[in-house]
């Protein structure tokens, strides 16, 4: 008996996704989770697929694998070369998959990501750059705004007092 047990399935991370299937056999299950699109690549290992896109997909979810872009624009002539994996994820909120898939595109760097991710989330990210970097300001100021307060509050010398009317006599 080996005593190493490995799962079926391909590792991205910490997720195991299911066996690759040819994509238009690849069904998405009734519950949430994560799907990545992969083609054959003998320079990956263990398993010689390199994914594509990961995509995100809610409870019940009526799409086909077939709907999802670049597939559904045409720029993928050759289904028969593409293969899916399917990480389900019973029970997970959109956030929750939203988040774990923008942490495999950012460890993976997925070729067709970018090029694939639909316009709105692609106007999305311009939009968080802008505000990060909007925030980024508003920090520096208020930085800059407490440092001159504390100003206020530093110990000041007491001015120098003139007696009014009254001359000292100089010292001979």
């Amino acid at each position: 008996m080996n005593p190493y047990f490995i799962a079926p399935g391909i590792r991205f991370n910490d997720h195991v996704f299911s066996e690759p299937r040819p994509l238009r056999e690849g069904a998405l299950p009734q519950c949430g989770g994560i799907f990545v699109i992969l083609v054959r690549d003998p320079n990956w290992a263990p398993k010689h697929f390199q994914p594509l896109c990961f995509r995100e997909f809610g409870n019940n979810s009526q799409d086909s694998l077939l709907n999802y872009h670049p597939i559904r624009s045409g720029r993928v002539t050759n289904l028969d070369a593409l293969f899916v994996s399917v990480l389900p994820m019973p029970f997970s909120t959109a956030a929750q998959r939203c988040d774990v898939c923008n942490q495999l595109v950012w460890a993976y760097n997925p070729v067709c990501q970018t090029n694939g991710m639909p316009s709105g989330q692609n106007e999305l990210a311009q939009k968080l750059d802008q505000l990060e970097k909007k925030h980024e300001e508003q920090t520096t100021q208020l930085h800059l705004l407490l440092a001159n307060i504390n100003r206020l509050f530093e110990p000041q010398a007491e001015p120098h007092r003139r007696s009014i009317g009254f001359l000292a006599k100089p010292a001979a």
